[in-house]
């Protein structure tokens, strides 16, 4: 009776454990003979996207490289883009799909998929969907060449005059809006023929981070809901509504928390104020800030004003003070503990701007 008991507990935990283990990689990486990666989501400050989106997948969280290889074993509830990465040794790879089965994966330097973004290029056998996600980077060839030719052959800040100036980045705007009309209707055209494609909210996803609210985006999600979970959908509306309220012609979403902290300006009424998100170690606000003190030198009796809001933590907010004193910025400050209102409207990137009119 003793030995049935076992025998029975023997296979429950059997079958338990090959049910939290369906997904087997192996993998070989020639930059790295011993060590570590991690294996990382490929969303980031999205919370309510990376639950539907990775719901019920769990690996972990680091994967042990000896002799340069490596296996990687986890469960997967639906396919999901990773990246792997090692700090110490300066790698990374661009996205990839995780499914059930054996796999197997392989890196390159030079055969990243995507010119637009990092990492190390990812070969994987046995996956389809990973096939069908490289298809569809690949419908993208042309216009990414065209892209690139643009930004490689625009160069308006060396035209001396203002007039020509103008007209070269209005012709420039022009044509990037072109060719980013035409990667929505490749998505959107790829997503109508494939419905059921398990890449479907993923890339919907990524066209909506990378280019912020657009009407197609919620048509599609209207139109084709059979492509996407009641989750994904519910989250992705949401998210588009987010979005919506930082385009041109929409109130500003902050100005609840801007009259709240700065009084005075509702009661000066500027006609024209310049938000401006920013934190005292970012390079690159500190460095626009130069730039804003001749613009607001000069234009701020006539009724432009600027709001600078910092997303300083609490344990950096010294740091934010030594930096007011040493530049002396002189428009209104206001403090957003840790960014929760510039998450709340999804800033991602700093110095952030929007230029509102009362």
């Amino acid at each position: 009776m003793i030995r049935l008991i076992f025998q029975l507990l023997l296979i429950c935990s059997l079958s338990v454990a090959s049910a939290q283990t369906n997904c087997h990689i192996s993998g070989t990486i020639n930059k790295i003979e011993k060590g570590y990666l991690k294996l990382v989501k490929n969303i980031e400050n999205n919370e309510l996207a990376t639950s539907v989106l990775y719901q019920g997948n769990q690996f972990p969280d680091t994967i042990q490289v000896n002799k340069h290889l490596f296996t990687i074993s986890g469960y997967i509830l639906q396919p999901a883009l990773y990246r792997l990465i090692n700090v110490e040794n300066d790698f990374i790879t661009e996205p990839f799909f995780i499914d059930t089965g054996y796999q197997n994966i392989t890196f390159q330097q030079a055969a990243n998929h995507n010119p637009f973004d990092v990492g190390w290029g990812v070969a994987v056998t046995n996956s389809a969907v990973q096939n069908a996600y490289l298809q569809y980077l690949n419908r993208f060839t042309n216009v990414n060449k065209n892209l690139l030719t643009l930004y490689d052959t625009t160069d308006c800040e060396v035209i001396k005059y203002i007039v020509d100036k103008k007209n070269c980045f209005a012709n420039f705007e022009f044509q990037r809006n072109r060719y980013r009309n035409q990667k929505d209707s490749i998505l959107i055209d790829y997503i109508n023929t494939h419905p059921t494609s398990s890449i479907n909210p993923w890339i919907l996803y990524w066209q909506i981070n990378k280019m912020g609210y657009r009407s197609c985006y919620a048509t599609l999600l209207q139109e084709k809901k059979e492509a996407f979970t009641p989750a994904i959908l519910k989250v992705f509306t949401e998210f588009l509504q987010q979005l919506r309220t930082k385009t041109i012609g929409e109130p500003f979403p902050l100005l609840h928390f801007i009259q709240a902290k700065v009084p005075e300006w509702k009661q000066a009424a500027p006609a024209f104020t310049l938000v401006d998100f920013w934190y005292s170690s970012c390079s690159p606000c500190i460095g626009q800030f130069k730039l804003l003190k001749p613009i607001y030198n000069q234009y701020h009796a006539q009724g432009f004003e600027i709001i600078a809001i910092t997303t300083d933590a609490a344990s950096t907010l010294q740091q934010y003070k030594a930096v007011l004193a040493q530049q002396q910025y002189s428009w209104k400050q206001c403090i957003d503990t840790a960014g929760k209102q510039a998450q709340s409207i999804y800033i991602q990137s700093y110095p952030s701007n929007f230029l509102n009119n009362q």
